[in-house]
């Protein structure tokens, strides 16, 4: 597996803050590319104000086996604000914060499109050195628990070694070989599918008949590459399952509210 890399400059440079690195050039606009990611939701925990909460690690989650997953390697003026792929990691980790940092009375989880989270934390990091030119901003992507553990079980298949999916594995992105292709809403034309969660991996691989495809997981970075370097515009991010939740729940929000 090659750790593949991400150039940064405007609208990309929030990427960089996933641990993403710089490449050559991109086959599309900046601003395209982050469009793309706003098919995932993510949440993050502020308190009463609305503001993010800077919590201190002194942990490191662990797998199934007892091994660190999701390092947040926290250094000296360092601050982290975590993104959790899903609520239930979110609403977790503020129980976890309540407990631990005082004046969280009244926190709680917000929820938006990833695209949104990378524009806010840019704007979050330029508010930050205004403050203080010594901190710094982390805003690690935490994957569902479920997702990792498979992708870690499809590494392992193919013969990496546990140091070199924890080196290379930041956020796991699903894919058959061959791959389905499926055709976005609102387009006519059918895509390579890219999935966060692998539930829906399988569900796609059960409305085609016959399909004897293998299962791969690949970098959210190479994914990335994939979408960006791509001119033919072949791939696409399926809507993660919370995405959906939320957009459900707008409609319905909206629907009730309407005369």
């Amino acid at each position: 597996m090659t750790a593949s890399a991400l150039r940064v400059a405007g609208g990309i440079a929030g990427l960089l803050m996933l641990g993403l690195d710089a490449m050559p050039g991109l086959a599309i606009p900046e601003a395209e590319a982050i469009r793309k990611l706003e098919v995932v939701a993510v949440h993050v925990v502020v308190n009463a104000e609305g503001e993010p909460i800077f919590p201190v690690y002194h942990y490191v989650a662990l797998n199934a086996e007892g091994r660190p997953v999701f390092p947040f390697h926290q250094q000296l003026n360092q601050l982290v604000l975590p993104m959790f792929m899903t609520d239930e990691q979110a609403q977790q980790e503020k129980k976890t914060l309540e407990g631990r940092i005082p004046d969280t009375e009244g926190s709680r989880v917000v929820s938006m499109p990833l695209n949104v989270a990378l524009e806010r934390n840019e704007r979050l990091v330029q508010e930050i050195k205004a403050r203080d030119e010594s901190q710094s901003l982390v805003t690690p992507l935490v994957p569902a628990m479920a997702d990792w553990r498979k992708a870690e079980e499809l590494l392992r298949a193919e013969g990496f070694s546990r140091q070199e999916i924890a080196r290379n594995l930041k956020v796991p992105v699903f894919l058959t070989d061959p791959p389905i292709s499926i055709t976005p809403p609102g387009t006519e034309e059918a895509k390579i599918a890219l999935f966060f969660n692998y539930s829906q991996l399988q569900q796609a691989k059960q409305a085609v008949p016959g399909f004897e495809g293998e299962d791969k997981v690949i970098d959210l970075r190479r994914a990335i590459n994939l979408l960006v370097q791509e001119e033919e515009d072949t791939y696409f991010f399926f809507p993660t399952e919370d995405r959906i939740k939320t957009f459900q729940a707008q409609q319905e929000a909206a629907q009730e509210s309407s005369p």
